[in-house]
């Protein structure tokens, strides 16, 4: 289970990273462009940018939520019926 966990763990950090990127996209873009923070429209360059931060904040908690859900409950390592039944069968 350890070595799987780090599997997901390394995902997660990956993910992590790729959403601030993104984040600093955006910083940078505002910058460029001379958009103020509060505001969310300005030029069309900007609003790409922005846009395609925001649907992968948006969509972040699914995948994390769906990542780990699958690794922990439908991982590829042996079923734990398999690991005990022959410490069992005696």
């Amino acid at each position: 289970m350890l070595d799987e966990a780090v599997g997901l763990g390394a995902v997660t950090v990956l993910g992590v990273l790729e959403q601030a990127y993104f984040s600093l996209q955006v910083i940078y873009a505002r910058r460029k462009y001379s958009v103020s923070p509060p505001c969310i429209s300005g030029p069309p360059e900007f609003e790409r940018i922005f846009r395609a931060q925001a649907n992968c904040s948006e969509y972040f908690p699914i995948f994390i939520t769906i990542l780990w859900m699958a690794g922990v409950f439908f991982s590829q390592g042996k079923p734990p019926a398999a690991r005990t039944w022959p410490t069992h069968r005696f």
